[in-house]
């Protein structure tokens, strides 16, 4: 009984040893399975730095070359809350858009737009594109969701090669496509494949893409994202024109500014953005062509300027069209994530995590909008989709969903894993700067944040401080954005509404007040920044020139951490009246804001923060509400004022923690 009871033992041990073998190889094998070579194009792109960058920390010939200098100097004195988030959390955003959309894609294959009730110009290929990349992570189980996608391409290849794509928006199809298509191989029948391929290479681009040199005299963005399309396809040998990719690859040259950054018509942030991080796949993806050097060295500029944009809420900047839609987020994430596995295969691990810890923050950002099903609201509102919110009259629920699909599918491809978190621009602070060309100023004191609008375009924005996020807040409190009185994009209609951001007005001869708002200056302003370290932050911001009934405004705005302190003076006036305004954000789509008014003070709450703002001089003024409801993207803001004996007021915004 003994020796028996020995070799039970021992079996037992050695079944135990077995099991938990078994077990750390399904976890590898788990692991493992959402990094398959074709999904990591990290590990195969090429160096894209340009050589001045791999010297020394940075190009002097970079505006922000200080700045930057300072910033890698303070990095590592600066404590961080690691995101805890991984490549992974790129493609769990995806699947649980994929099964929401899924529900939605008719025999044919295409996406179809609940809402609008038809195809949506690029959702069908960007479902394809998510479909596959899930395939091929091997977070597809499910061989009928395969099928799905293979549908969509088939779609999505068919429309391209009748040239009848939905909406006329070939230019939006091309990238994903080739994507798709590398990323089935292996997973749809390979008579498909070379089907796709066939059709593919039969492409004529200047017939696909109507944003291009022989139909007009100048293209942009759109011209731009077909471009990295056109790059894989001439990679794959499938019939691209290399007259058309370098003809166009040259054309675009002329909209950068020093600063790195692309200046689409009436210079929207967004499309700054959107733009740079499709040119940086085509640098990542292996061109050598003669504008590589020049596109390495703007690309690397507009990538560090990104950063310094950023918001600690990982928001990129507002401003313009196509502003606070979630998909922006998505686009700086692929430019993020390329520049930190750049860095990190130099052995430049400090820019590495800098650019690694953005891309976390955006992807956060990008979480705080998701809904129960999986989806996202389109615009950081919580409205219902139908009602269509702080919608461009291009936005809808379908494309807007998929395009973040298809941008965060590209950051997941470009994803190093092995790059912790550090610092961030976002994190430290301790800068403020200008873009006079987008006529912007942004600055940063540990985590307290502002973007202020130097000549509004009143369209979309309106001049003065429009965005204040403070870390321990709730960013849409801050407030995130201006209001301007034509707020509805899709129909250019005055909906009777006002211009208002935080700022002053004046009282004119006639009994009339003016709102710095109200103006787009002609006349750039005099910006000079006061102070800058980590921990207190001072600009200010003088204009002067024709405003009715006053000659000078100068704001002077001091951040630190948890508070942003505004002192405005007014001078040239015929009397002595001015306001200070605050928008409250008073309703998101969703939920109310708890506001309590009380003597100079107005306190805001909402879902998971909190904020005061609070007239400190002259002492003894109240604040009034308008009681007026003014709608812009991020719901629905009422206006509150101090009327002030006087030309200076000073005031103060500052995040309350709740207890």
């Amino acid at each position: 009984m003994n020796e028996i009871g020995f070799y039970l033992k021992h079996i037992l041990s050695w079944t135990i040893l077995l099991l938990f073998a078994c077990a750390v190889c399904a976890r590898q094998g788990q692991q493992s399975a959402d990094n398959p070579g074709k999904t990591e194009k990290f590990l195969q792109a090429p160096c894209i730095l340009p050589p001045s960058a791999l010297d020394s920390r940075v190009q002097p010939e970079h505006p922000l070359a200080g700045a930057i200098r300072t910033f890698l100097d303070r990095q590592p004195s600066c404590q961080i809350e690691p995101t805890g988030l991984t490549r992974s959390d790129y493609l769990r955003i995806l699947e649980r858009q994929v099964e929401a959309w899924r529900k939605w894609q008719n025999e044919e294959g295409a996406i179809i737009d609940p809402i609008e009730k038809i195809e949506w110009q690029y959702s069908t290929p960007c479902y394809a594109f998510s479909v596959a990349l899930l395939a091929a992570a091997h977070r597809a189980s499910d061989p009928s969701l395969v099928q799905s996608g293979i549908k969509a391409m088939d779609r999505s290849v068919d429309e391209m090669h009748e040239y009848r794509t939905a909406h006329n928006h070939g230019e939006f199809f091309i990238q994903p496509v080739m994507l798709a298509l590398e990323l089935f191989e292996g997973l749809a029948p390979q008579h498909k494949i070379e089907e796709w391929k066939r059709k593919i290479a039969e492409l004529d681009p200047y017939r696909l893409y109507p944003d291009n040199l022989r139909r007009k005299q100048t293209c942009y963005n759109h011209n731009v994202v077909c471009l990295a399309g056109e790059y894989l396809r001439a990679k794959k040998g499938l019939g691209a024109s290399k007259e058309f990719f370098e003809r166009h690859l040259e054309h675009h040259v002329q909209y950068f500014n020093d600063f790195g950054m692309y200046k689409d018509p009436n210079v929207p942030m967004v499309y700054d953005e959107f733009s740079r991080q499709f040119l940086t796949t085509i640098l990542a993806e292996g061109y050598e062509g003669p504008l590589a050097g020049f596109y390495r060295d703007r690309l690397w500029r507009g990538a560090w300027t990104s950063l310094f944009m950023q918001s600690p809420f990982g928001e990129c900047p507002t401003g313009g069209r196509s502003a606070q839609h979630i998909w922006n987020e998505a686009q700086t994430a692929v430019t993020y994530e390329i520049y930190a596995s750049q860095y990190a295969k130099q052995g430049k691990l400090a820019e590495a995590g800098a650019f690694k810890r953005a891309a976390h923050l955006a992807v956060n950002c990008i979480r705080r909008w998701l809904k129960p099903d999986g989806t996202g609201y389109v615009v950081k509102n919580r409205y219902p989709p139908e009602a269509r919110h702080g919608y461009e009259s291009y936005s809808a629920q379908s494309q807007y969903n998929l395009l973040a699909c298809w941008l965060l599918g590209v950051a997941y491809l470009y994803a190093d894993d092995s790059i912790s978190e550090r610092p961030c621009p976002a994190d430290v602070g301790g800068f403020a700067f200008s873009i006079p060309d987008f006529h912007k100023v942004f600055a940063n004191a540990a985590g307290t944040y502002v973007e202020y609008e130097t000549a509004g375009d009143l369209r979309y924005n309106p001049t003065g401080l429009i965005r204040c996020h403070i870390r321990g807040s709730n960013p849409q409190l801050g407030p995130s954005d201006g209001i301007v009185h034509k707020f509805e994009p899709k129909t250019k209609k005055d909906l009777g509404g006002e211009n208002m951001c935080v700022g002053p007005a004046w009282l004119d001869s006639a009994g009339v007040w003016h709102r710095l708002a109200d103006y787009s200056p002609d006349t750039p302003p005099d910006v000079q920044v006061l102070h800058a370290s980590p921990d207190r932050v001072s600009f200010r911001i003088t204009y002067t020139g024709k405003f009715d009934g006053a000659h000078t405004i100068r704001e002077t705005i001091t951040l630190e951490p948890g508070m942003i302190t505004v002192e405005d003076v007014v001078s040239g006036t015929t009397t002595e009246k001015m306001r200070i305004y605050y928008p409250m954000l008073v309703f998101d789509g969703l939920e109310e804001s708890r506001i309590t008014v009380g003597g100079s003070s107005a306190m805001l709450e909402l879902r998971d923060g909190s904020c005061l703002f609070e007239i400190l001089e002259p002492q003894e003024v109240r604040l009034q509400r308008t009681w007026k409801r003014l709608d812009f993207r991020n719901g629905q803001a009422e206006g509150v004022y101090a009327e002030i004996d006087g030309l200076r007021a000073v005031y103060r915004i500052r995040a309350v923690r709740k207890k």
